[in-house]
């Protein structure tokens, strides 16, 4: 017998997912206007926007000279979503959907992508979106996040008791994963050749490699050293950067993930030093560099002929006893003991 779902599978075109997530926001108001106003908040938390989606009744409020009998009020807001299922960068056509606010006290655009926005394009948007605003006189304000996101917070919004709720979000986050809007990312592992670097890559919680190699997004660096992965780490940020020993300089670039903190910059430096001066190693341009949370020591052994030929991926939950909220130190615990060719 085939299941019922809530959400239509019979389509992965942008109308289709979006119409879904609509349906998806609008089933939590209908069901707990508090709710909705907390999973709202917490999708726009990150860009410091605050909302207040309740109606208030209140009665015999002082207005401008008189007092009426009652009144039922609503925060003028406005939100427009715009959804992407291809990474496609077109800021001229982002730039017309602002034409459709009108005269709401907060207007919110909203995009909603599979992977978190590159940086560099996200800021181009808020650039155009600051020149939009000041050509217009208006106050659009831009927020930003995934459909792995609007799974997590909805269920953080609702209880456990919440039955109807909890099949929704499950059929919609089944939804997503049918049709790619999440992906492994969340738990793929990349694994790395390390040998010489080894030590000063735990040390540093750093890893580096030529630019144009070419990558996937993925969760975890994995640090590949005689015939096994011995070290496993979280990525948190990730750069392009450039040294000029003339000068004792270095250059940020680009920034993919996360930000790049002083105190990782200062890393990077010594490490394109000790690199050059150490290993031999010519970094201080062309490369990425990724920093990882902490990397823990762990031994995922290769029993196959061979050693590691350049780098390959895994995704952790297809090995057998993972589970998704292992920290990382447990999956560097989880790994041990087990083997791939």
């Amino acid at each position: 017998m085939s299941t019922i779902h809530y959400f239509p599978r019979y389509s992965q075109k942008e109308n289709m997912v979006t119409n879904n997530t609509l349906l998806l926001f609008s089933r939590l108001y209908n069901n707990s206007a508090d709710k909705f106003k907390l999973f709202l908040n917490a999708l726009l938390e990150n860009d410091n926007i605050e909302i207040d989606t309740t109606v208030q009744f209140r009665q015999q409020e002082k207005g401008t000279g008189s007092v009426p009998d009652g009144v039922i009020q609503q925060e003028s807001f406005k939100i427009i979503i715009e959804t992407k299922l291809y990474g496609q960068q077109d800021i001229n056509q982002v730039e017309k959907h602002w034409d459709s606010f009108g005269h709401e006290n907060k207007k919110i655009f909203l995009w909603i992508n599979k992977d978190p926005m590159e940086t560099k394009y996200k800021q181009q948007i808020i650039d155009r979106l600051n020149a939009y605003n000041r050509g217009k006189n208006i106050s659009i304000v831009f927020a930003s996040t995934t459909f792995k996101k609007i799974c997590r917070l909805f269920n953080d919004t609702i209880q456990e008791y919440d039955i109807e709720m909890k099949e929704l979000i499950q059929d919609y986050e089944n939804f997503c994963l049918e049709t790619g809007l999440i992906d492994n990312n969340y738990t793929k592992m990349r694994v790395i050749l390390s040998g010489t670097t080894y030590h000063q890559n735990m040390k540093n919680n750093i890893y580096y490699a030529p630019r144009d190699r070419g990558y996937q997004n993925h969760r975890y660096l994995g640090l590949y050293k005689d015939k096994a992965v011995r070290g496993i780490g979280e990525v948190i940020s990730s750069a392009d950067a450039r040294y000029l020993f003339e000068t004792d300089e270095l250059i940020i670039e680009e920034v993919q993930m996360g930000t790049i903190s002083d105190e990782q910059k200062a890393i990077m430096r010594d490490i394109i030093i000790e690199g050059t001066n150490e290993f031999g190693y010519s970094i201080s341009e062309g490369h990425r560099f990724f920093f990882v949370k902490q990397y823990y020591e762990t031994e995922f052994v290769k029993t196959s002929k061979g050693g590691l030929m350049g780098q390959r991926y895994f995704d952790l939950a297809e090995i057998e006893g993972f589970n998704r909220e292992m920290s990382t130190e447990e999956i560097s615990q989880f790994l041990r003991g087990k083997f791939w060719e």
